[in-house]
C-alpha cells in the first residue's frame, strides 16, 4: 500500500538523517536558552533572597509575582519583547533548517553530510522562507473565514442563544481542524520538490504543492492524519508528564532536563519523519508519472 510504504521509508530516511535532527534540536536548545536565562536572572534580581523556590514548588502561585509591584511590569515587558524576538528570529531560523533537512532526506541524498546539510539550507532559505510566509498567511486569513467570521454574526446575533453559539464555535473549529493537514500537506510538497530542484522557483514549488496535494488527495490526506496524530500522542505525553514531575534534588532537575530534551529530540525526529514520508511519496509519484 502506498501509505505504508512511504511512512516506513520516510521513517528509515528520519533515522538517517538523526544528525541533521540533533543539530536542529541544538540549534533550538540555545535559542530558548539564550531566551529563558534573562528572564531567570530578572525573577532572581526581583525576589531576592526570598523563599521563591519553595513557594514554587507545589505548582503556580499567583500572589509570589502579585507581590512584585512595579518590578512585575519590567519583567512582563522584557518577556514580551524577547518572546517576539525569539519568535521571529525562529521563524527564519526554522526555514533554514528545514530547508536543510529537505534535502537530506531525498532518495538520492546518500550518506549524511555536514557539510552538504548546511549548503542545501542556505541554497533552499530564501525559497523556503517565502513559501511559510505565503502558508502562513493564507492558514491565518482561511482560519479567520471559517472561525472568525461565524464568531462576529453570533456576537451581533440577538436571536442566537448561548448554547447554539457554542455548538457554532465547536463546528467551526472542527472544520478548520479538518482543513489543517491541506496546509501541511501542500507546504512539505513544495518543499520537498524545491529542495530537489535547484532552478525551480518558491512559487512554482507551491504551484506543485497544490498539484500533489489535491491529484492524491486521499493518499496523501491519510497519510498526514496518521503522522500528525503520532506527534500529538508525544505531545499528550508531555504536557501529561513533565508538569507533574517536581524534582527536590540538584540530580532530579538535571534528570528532567535530560528527559524533556529527549523528548523534544523526538518531537523533532517525528516532524523529520512527516517530511521525509511526504517526500517519500512525492518521488513515488513523480516516478509512476513518467
Amino acid at each position: 500500500m502506498r501509505i505504508i510504504r512511504s511512512l516506513k521509508s520516510g521513517f528509515q530516511r528520519s533515522l538517517k538523517s538523526w544528525k541533521g535532527v540533533l543539530i536542529f534540536w541544538f540549534i533550538l536548545f540555545m535559542m530558548v536558552a539564550i531566551f529563558i536565562y534573562p528572564v531567570r536572572s530578572s525573577l532572581g534580581s526581583a525576589f531576592g533572597s526570598s523563599m521563591i523556590t519553595e513557594k514554587l514548588a507545589d505548582g503556580m502561585d499567583i500572589e509570589v509575582f502579585a507581590d512584585l509591584g512595579p518590578v512585575l511590569k519590567s519583567i512582563l515587558s522584557s518577556l514580551t519583547a524577547g518572546f517576539i524576538l525569539v519568535y521571529l528570529s525562529g521563524f527564519i531560523i526554522n526555514a533554514y533548517l528545514t530547508g536543510c533537512l529537505f534535502s537530506a532526506l531525498r532518495k538520492e541524498s546518500g550518506r549524511f553530510s555536514t557539510r552538504e546539510f548546511f549548503r542545501a539550507g542556505a541554497a533552499n532559505f530564501w525559497s523556503f522562507l517565502i513559501i511559510s510566509l505565503i502558508i502562513t498567511a493564507i492558514r491565518s486569513f482561511i482560519s479567520v473565514v471559517i472561525i472568525g467570521t461565524p464568531l462576529i454574526i453570533v456576537s451581533i446575533s440577538e436571536t442566537i442563544s448561548e448554547k447554539s453559539a457554542f455548538t457554532i464555535f465547536i463546528c467551526s473549529v472542527a472544520v478548520f481542524i479538518l482543513i489543517l493537514p491541506l496546509f501541511f500537506l501542500i507546504a512539505d510538497y513544495a518543499r520537498a520538490w524545491k529542495a530537489k530542484t535547484d532552478d525551480g522557483s518558491c512559487f512554482r514549488a507551491l504551484g506543485l504543492g497544490f498539484s500533489h496535494t489535491f491529484s492524491k488527495f486521499g493518499s496523501s490526506y491519510t497519510m498526514m492524519v496518521i503522522l500528525i496524530l503520532a506527534q500529538l500522542v508525544l505531545g499528550a505525553l508531555i504536557i501529561l508528564t513533565l508538569p507533574e514531575w517536581k524534582p527536590v534534588t540538584g540530580g532530579g532537575v538535571f534528570l528532567l532536563l535530560i528527559v524533556s530534551q529527549l523528548m523534544l529530540y523526538t518531537r523533532l525526529l517525528l516532524k523529520t519523519w512527516r517530511y521525509a514520508s511526504v517526500t517519500s511519496l512525492m518521488e513515488e509519484t513523480e516516478m509512476k508519472s513518467h
